[in-house]
């Protein structure tokens, strides 16, 4: 049994390590966000605190979790998510979701997407009537 090689393709491999590209989607979120380090981690204390969450997270952490030289520190899920919040920005989310094919959808997007689904039952109701119409002539 033969097996003809394939080629593979260099730019459109989804490596499913995202390590780097989120911390560094990380890391410009947090700079962007005006911010300082400081500041991000006492908000995202006061959201934990909030949210009912024990435990706290603190500025060496927040600097671990964003820095390259450190791969195995990543934020759980919740951190993640409140890091997010604090700086308003939700790349590190995508860059975990783009692997896997999928993609963030905000409010604007979900309107359009809920505009589409409707439009494409009214055109199949429209084909339904059109179809019912001719099968009524005679």
């Amino acid at each position: 049994m033969t097996t003809k090689p394939q080629q593979l393709d260099l730019f459109s491999n989804k490596s499913l390590n995202i390590t780097y590209e989120l911390k560094r989607c990380m890391r410009i979120a947090a700079s962007a966000s005006g911010l300082s380090r400081d500041q991000i981690v006492d908000q995202m204390n006061a959201i934990a605190a909030r949210e009912g969450m024990r435990t706290s997270v603190s500025k060496a952490a927040v600097d671990n979790w964003l820095k390259d030289s450190d791969p195995g520190r990543l934020p759980s899920p919740p951190w993640l998510t409140i890091f997010c919040s604090v700086t308003g920005d939700r790349g590190s989310i995508e860059v975990m979701l783009h692997p896997l094919g999928c993609g963030v959808v905000d409010e604007t997007g979900q309107r359009l997407l809920a505009w589409a689904e409707a439009e494409v039952e009214r055109k199949r109701a429209a084909k339904r009537a059109r179809l019912a119409l001719e099968g009524l002539e005679l």
